[in-house]
């Protein structure tokens, strides 16, 4: 179990809160942790959580998600009004901190992108899934990794399909987005096709299929061991596609 010590943005796992993310700023005599849904100085409401509900590393398809989800409830409230009006203010502050700190990851990912000399890592994805790959992008940059994303690898006036061959060219390892849309994509089956023949000749480079909902991978692909990145799997399921990284990239 993590033991947290330091004060900052947590992420509860289980129990009545679960899936919110807080500023902890304090722990009372029980040792339970009390958690603002913003920095303190902004909010004066506040819940209690056990160490053993929350984690301090909070990735960031969860800080995404978790937008979502207060958007839906707020707009759900707006006609229906069921939320109490603490509760609805508490969401309104922890929608901030959450954006906030969505932001600030973005921005320093996109700069990293400003830097990279060479890619490491394809991100091949759905239009429709680019929350979802914007998200690991940012994990996958904080880790240390490079990494192409079309939404900040291309800039305007450049041409996309000579970026794409040559993010393709240039990587080690292509990561598969799967889900409905990603299979029905034109582009996208012609980026792991074309990185699937290279894997062949170059045994150097792998493909990590991830599946983002109820979808199967493409036939030729389903002899690859693919990862589930839904729900409460996605800190798990990143944790190891990382040690997969790591380990092919220290060769």
């Amino acid at each position: 179990m993590e033991k947290i010590t330091n004060y900052g943005p947590i992420l509860i796992r289980r129990g009545p809160y679960k899936g919110r993310i807080g500023y902890y700023d304090d722990t009372d005599m029980d040792d339970k942790l009390i958690v603002y849904p913003n920095v303190p100085t902004y909010c004066s409401g506040y819940y209690k959580v056990s160490q053993s509900a929350a984690t301090s590393v909070i990735p960031t398809a969860c800080l995404a998600e978790r937008l979502s989800d207060i958007d839906h409830e707020l707009y759900k409230n707006c006609s229906l009004e069921h939320l109490p009006a603490e509760e609805e203010i508490m969401l309104l502050h922890e929608r901030v901190f959450c954006s906030d700190m969505l932001t600030a990851r973005h921005l320093r990912s996109m700069q990293k992108f400003q830097v990279q000399n060479k890619t490491e890592v394809f991100i091949s994805h759905s239009s429709v899934d680019l929350a979802f790959s914007r998200a690991i992008a940012t994990d996958l940059m904080d880790a240390g990794f490079s990494v192409f994303l079309d939404d900040w690898s291309i800039n305007i006036g450049e041409r996309i399909f000579e970026k794409i061959s040559t993010g393709l060219c240039e990587s080690k390892a292509l990561i598969m987005i799967i889900s409905k849309d990603y299979l029905k994509s034109v582009c996208c089956t012609d980026e792991w096709g074309a990185f699937y023949g290279k894997a062949l000749h170059d045994k150097s480079c792998v493909i990590y299929p991830i599946i983002i909902d109820d979808s199967a991978p493409p036939a030729l692909i389903s002899q690859i061991k693919y990862l589930q990145f839904n729900g409460d799997e996605y800190a798990s399921a990143l944790s190891t596609l990382l040690i997969s990284l790591r380990e092919q990239f220290s060769k």
